[in-house]
C-alpha cells in the first residue's frame, strides 16, 4: 500500500493547497528529479496508481539554507526570492517577542553585534534563528534580567550560539570581539528605553 504524503495531498486535494516543501536542498537528488515534474506539470507519476494529476494546481513555497547547490532545471522552475536578514529593530523586536526575559537594551546590543558580525566573510553568518538562540543563552546566563552592557567574556563564551563552524569561530580574534562591542554599545545608545 502507498501512504499519502504531503506531495500526493497537495496534488489530489479539492481546492487551493499550498505546499511547502522546506530546506530541500536537504533532500537527495532523487527528490530533486521528483518534484521536477511536479512543478512543471503539477503531476507525480507513481507505478501504483499511475500519474497523478492536480485539478487545481498548489502554490508551492520552497526554501533552501543554500548547504548544496540545487540543479539549473530545478531553479528553471522557481521565482527566486532572497530574504535578507531583518533590520536591528525588526531583529530587536523579535528578540523581545522570543526572549522577553532579556532586557530591551540587552537585545538591542546582541542586534547589533550580530548584525556586525554579518559583515564578515564568514562560511554560515548568523541568521534571525542563531541571534534568538544567543538571546537566550545570554539570558539564561545571567538569569536575573540584568540590563549590564556585554562584555567580551561574554560574547566569547556564548559565540557557539552565533557562530557554527569552527573556522568562522577562529576568525573572532580580538580586534573583531572589539569591533562587535562597539557595534553592541552603538545599538545599545541608539535604542529606544
Amino acid at each position: 500500500y502507498l501512504l499519502e504524503r504531503p506531495l500526493l495531498r497537495a496534488l489530489r486535494g479539492d481546492g487551493p493547497r499550498v505546499l511547502l516543501i522546506d530546506e530541500v536542498d536537504r533532500a537527495d537528488e532523487a527528490f530533486e528529479a521528483l518534484l521536477l515534474e511536479v512543478l512543471s506539470d503539477f503531476q507525480v507519476s507513481v507505478p501504483e496508481l499511475g500519474t497523478v494529476r492536480a485539478e487545481t494546481p498548489p502554490v508551492v513555497v520552497i526554501t533552501s539554507n543554500r548547504t548544496r547547490g540545487l540543479s539549473d532545471a530545478l531553479k528553471r522552475r522557481c521565482l527566486y526570492l532572497h530574504v535578507a536578514p531583518p533590520s536591528l529593530e525588526k531583529e530587536r523586536a523579535i528578540l523581545e517577542r522570543k526572549v522577553p526575559a532579556l532586557d530591551g537594551k540587552v537585545a538591542a546590543e546582541l542586534c547589533g553585534a550580530a548584525g556586525r558580525l554579518r559583515e564578515e566573510p564568514l562560511l554560515k553568518p548568523p541568521g534571525a534563528a542563531e541571534t534568538i538562540d544567543w538571546a537566550r543563552a545570554v539570558a539564561a546566563l545571567r538569569n536575573d534580567g540584568t540590563a549590564e552592557s556585554l562584555d567580551c567574556e561574554e560574547i566569547e563564551h556564548t559565540l557557539g550560539c552565533l557562530l557554527k563552524e569552527v573556522e568562522d569561530i577562529e576568525r573572532v580574534d580580538d580586534d573583531l570581539l572589539a569591533t562587535l562591542l562597539d557595534a553592541a554599545d552603538t545599538a545599545r545608545a541608539e535604542a529606544d528605553p
